[in-house]
């Protein structure tokens, strides 16, 4: 799976600002045929305390739908792993620069397309349109979803204590995503459309996947995975 749109990296603040207000006039929204999805790929970066190498872990999920219970249910994946160093600071707002170079190379190890994207991060729910979710979907023209654990940007009151609640959430005026109750009682996560999508229907997507947990089971799976795979090289290393 190659990108479509291919750029630097090897950027400053100024230059990835610019292609970010430059990228984000190629997002597109709509609404999302969650019944048709069958193979759905999360993807998530942990990052070492002692230097500057990154842990990247992408998984393919195989899903089937259980409209009874309304959720996905995952029959089997496959993980793509990939450690190497990371060049660009950490910087609010400036994550895709930090985290897809890493990512590449596993999206060129699958040879299948994936119905949607779920991603560790923002989509439009960010300062300048683009949140790492949506920069994965523009440059390869897939729909991606933005499940984030804390907010970016934006205003919201709090959404009720019980699963399945939410309420939208509002930058500069703009409906940009919405703040959902995934657990009874647990903190809420931050929607956001990525690309190709729209908030709708990232949301019902996003609450089809969280079983019993606060995060939907392909982002918490590749979640483990990265602080696992962390923590056994940098044992072994």
């Amino acid at each position: 799976m190659e990108p479509l749109i291919k750029h630097r990296w090897d950027i400053n603040i100024q230059e990835a600002k610019k292609l970010q207000c430059e990228l984000a006039g190629n997002l597109r929204f709509c609404p999302f045929p969650i019944r048709k999805v069958k193979t759905v790929a999360a993807v998530d970066v942990s990052y070492s305390r002692f230097d500057k190498t990154g842990y990247a872990v992408l998984g393919i999920f195989e899903v089937e739908q259980n409209d009874i219970e309304k959720r996905f249910e995952i029959k089997r994946y496959d993980i793509f792993e990939h450690v190497d160093r990371v060049n660009f600071p950490y910087v609010p707002g400036y994550l895709s620069f930090r985290e897809i170079p890493i990512l590449l190379p596993l999206f060129k190890q699958i040879s299948v397309k994936p119905d949607v994207i779920l991603v560790d991060g923002a989509g439009i729910a960010h300062p300048r349109g683009i949140g790492l979710a949506s920069h994965i979907g523009v440059i390869f023209d897939t729909a991606t979803i933005g499940c984030a654990k804390s907010r970016l940007v934006g205003e919201y009151t709090e959404p009720d204590k019980t699963k399945g609640s939410y309420s939208p959430l509002f930058f500069n005026g703009k409906k940009v995503g919405v703040v959902v109750r995934s657990k009874d009682g647990v903190k809420p996560l931050f929607i956001s459309p990525g690309n190709r999508i729209d908030i709708k229907s990232s949301t019902e997507v996003i609450l089809w996947f969280c079983s019993r947990y606060r995060l939907p089971d392909p982002i918490r799976l590749i979640d483990m995975r990265t602080k696992a795979l962390r923590k056994e090289l940098q044992k072994n290393g």
